[in-house]
């Protein structure tokens, strides 16, 4: 990996730069509940989230998924943006990264109607280049399809991008698309996974990224 190279940063979202769990939470026990099961408590759904929604349904229910996926969007259309909230100092390190010249795109397994919410809550929406979300693509992380389709929108490739997650998912993905990767510390609890899963470099916070990354050549 080459940082001089490096022109455009492609950020999942959940986990890396907003915390939604609070919304995540509150849709999915609205959504077992809707269905008959019960509600599970906050640990429980915090430890998925970054990851498919099915993932977790199938780890709490064997009913339907189509069901389950019904109530919960019905609901987070209700929370997911309005409990969001940036992780630490995204706002400052995602403005002064697009400052310095550098091209932002973002690769999230949300739906793009929370993903554009919860950029226009914050005022992202100008700084991003390119947006694809879990309705944009065939199949969500691990597998490559998301960061791949943001840099052909970007117009990039994966000689001057790099991928920013904070999940196992976000490593295999960009691996698999042939990108540099660098994950950030989760605060959602699966570290161990991110030492194993061996990305280019890891990182505390986002914050170091403003070392890394100070302007494009």
């Amino acid at each position: 990996m080459k940082i001089k190279d490096i022109r455009n940063l492609i950020f999942d979202l959940d986990g890396t730069l907003v915390d939604s769990s609070a919304g995540v939470i509150g849709a999915t026990n609205y959504a077992l509940r809707s269905i008959g099961e019960s509600a599970r408590k906050p640990d429980e759904i915090i430890r998925f989230i970054g990851y498919p929604l099915k993932e977790m349904f199938e780890a709490f229910s064997r009913g339907s998924y189509d069901d389950f996926w019904k109530y919960f969007q019905e609901k987070a259309v209700e929370l997911m943006a309005a409990s969001t909230v940036p992780i630490g100092n995204a706002d400052n390190v995602i403005r002064r990264l697009h400052a310095r010249g550098y091209k932002i795109g973002i690769g999230t397994t949300k739906l793009s109607i929370h993903t554009n919410s919860i950029l226009d809550k914050f005022n992202w929406t100008d700084l991003i280049s390119a947006i694809i979300g879990a309705d944009d693509v065939e199949a969500v992380k691990p597998d490559p399809e998301a960061f791949i389709k943001v840099m052909k929108l970007m117009h990039a490739d994966a000689s001057d991008s790099i991928v920013i997650g904070d999940t196992i998912n976000d490593v295999f993905a960009a691996r698999a698309a042939s990108m540099p990767v660098i994950a950030v510390r989760s605060i959602f609890g699966r570290d161990g996974d991110l030492e194993r899963s061996e990305p280019d470099l890891l990182i505390d916070n986002l914050d170091a990224l403003l070392d890394i990354f100070e302007r494009p050549a």
